[in-house]
């Protein structure tokens, strides 16, 4: 059945998940948004009704969005999509039409919230859980036990960790951190391809099953690791983030904490030049751009979305990202920005091997998406309120500087870069260089730098050669960047002389800075 969008439909859809937020927010003036989004989400007037007085209430979909900086796209997303659930203290979210196989959405984004800073811990939250007993209880992946629940907390009272005695915000913290550590990451991947049947037990649509590598007695010993909460706590082991989050929502559960999944996706598919470019032009302010398109671009040719949490804490659903307490919508370390599609009481309700997991698996790409990832961005923009009082500074260009230049082969290299150049039998330089905090930082920057590089001297050929972004390494406060030599510079390269390192630094925003005494040696010394 197609439903069309209409005005009345709209407002429904609305309203849904705005009201279950509200059964237990206050709402003061009446708007239909409640004091809390108000003031952290909105930054309207909680004790006015229509805060700007132009007789329109702030509940309005375009009102509410006059004081903030929103993104604003219209997403069509590979089905499940939980719309009851997607409006959330990070963004609103209605659709706009819908088919058997996918449903446009238009979402409104909202990065500069304040809600992951409000985070209260609530000591008496054990006596609040009446209306949400349906995310206690346990289901085929999330399969907690009694005996479970028992052992769980025994190793929990031996690490410190007093279940009955912390705060929600305390417990799911220590929680969380403790059990992604004992439960080791393991790189395996059935959780979108493995279907359950009606006692809840997992098997592979036998459309699938000849394209996932397993056979009947390796599935046997890989579903406990990988979408089994019972299973990964008993046997220590973890997949993907789907797997961790299987993990985390019944062993939460398992603690009396109301546990459930998301499923989220990048604000565009980073394998369409269309859709890149969307956020290129979309996105005017300037310093969350520079967050969202380096995030983007690293995921060029993957399938892209994370699965993870949310979890009940000071009378709120707060997002719970491995053990990430409050995970933001804007992170730089995780698609730049993202989307919020789908909300799950337990993974086996999403039903995947129906959907995605199919599409995925047999690479039926041939659709509206046209592309590896089962989602695609056709409108984007972004918009300052006419009230809104958020600034669009332009920040400073990044600088990394150069401090020495080796032969990534001369004793000088760290030894395990000289290991690296024999294993590849390479010739050329390794470059030392500080600024950036960490190899993400470096990565961001190389997109917008010139990575050409000049080696001068008196009396020499000069030689171009250039950074090699895919070939860095990030050791305590500095990085290492690979700068290789061609087959003519090689050739046209005289090693009895000492060459000076310039960096071209032409028509790009990020700018190399080289130390003064930065200097090639000689290859015959």
């Amino acid at each position: 059945m197609r439903i069309k969008p209409g005005k009345c439909f709209l407002a429904a859809m609305i309203c849904v998940p705005l009201t279950a937020q509200a059964n237990l927010d206050p709402d003061s003036d009446g708007d239909g948004l409640s004091d809390f989004q108000e003031v952290h989400k909105y930054r309207t007037d909680p004790n006015k009704a229509d805060t700007d007085g132009d007789g329109i209430k702030d509940g309005d979909w375009l009102e509410r969005r006059e004081y903030q900086y929103t993104v604003r796209t219209v997403v069509q997303v590979m089905r499940p999509v939980t719309i009851e659930y997607l409006c959330d203290d990070h963004q609103d979210a209605r659709i706009l039409d819908e088919t058997k196989t996918y449903v446009e959405l238009e979402v409104i984004h909202y990065p500069f919230t304040t809600v992951a800073k409000t985070i209260q811990a609530d000591k008496q939250w054990r006596t609040k859980l009446g209306p949400h007993q349906q995310w206690l209880t346990p289901g085929p992946t999330s399969d907690f036990t009694e005996a479970m629940q028992k052992k769980l907390r025994a190793k929990l009272m031996k690490a410190g960790i007093r279940v009955d005695q912390l705060s929600d915000k305390a417990l799911v913290e220590r929680a969380s951190k403790w059990l992604c550590a004992h439960a080791k990451n393991q790189d395996c991947f059935t959780t979108f391809v493995t279907a359950f049947d009606i006692k809840g037990d997992p098997y592979i649509p036998a459309q699938l099953k000849k394209h996932v590598g397993h056979t009947d007695v390796s599935l046997k010993k890989q579903w406990p690791r990988d979408i089994s909460a019972f299973g990964m706590f008993q046997q220590g082991v973890r997949g993907s983030c789907t797997s961790s989050a299987i993990y985390l929502n019944g062993s939460l559960r398992a603690l009396g904490m109301p546990t459930r999944t998301i499923l989220t996706i990048p604000l565009v598919d980073a394998n369409d030049a269309q859709e890149l470019r969307m956020v290129e032009r979309g996105i005017t302010h300037h310093k969350l751009r520079r967050k969202i398109l380096p995030a983007l671009r690293r995921l060029k040719g993957a399938w892209a979305s994370h699965t993870f949490n949310e979890v009940w804490v000071g009378g709120r659903w707060r997002r719970l990202n491995y053990s990430r307490l409050g995970q933001d919508i804007v992170d730089a370390n995780m698609f730049g920005m993202i989307t919020h599609v789908g909300t799950f009481h337990d993974w086996a309700d999403a039903r995947m091997p129906e959907t995605i997991g199919k599409r995925q698996t047999l690479k039926q790409y041939d659709d509206v998406f046209g592309g590896p990832n089962p989602y695609s961005t056709i409108s984007l923009r972004d918009e300052f309120g006419v009230h809104c009082k958020i600034e669009n500074e332009v920040p400073e260009p990044i600088t990394v500087e150069v401090t020495a230049a080796y032969w990534g082969d001369g004793k000088q290299a760290p030894k395990f870069v000289r290991e690296w150049f024999k294993k590849r039998d390479k010739y050329g330089l390794i470059a030392r260089v500080s600024g950036p905090d960490n190899m993400a930082e470096m990565k961001d920057f190389l997109q917008e730098a010139d990575l050409r590089v000049y080696l001068e001297s008196d009396g020499a050929q000069r030689l171009g050669v250039g950074f090699e972004p895919g070939a860095q390494w990030w050791t305590g406060d500095h990085g290492w960047i690979l700068v290789p030599f061609g087959r003519g510079d090689r050739a046209n390269h005289d090693t009895s002389k000492e060459y000076r390192f310039v960096c071209r630094n032409d028509g790009k925003p990020s700018k190399w800075q080289v130390a003064d005494d930065v200097k090639v040696a000689a290859r015959s010394n």
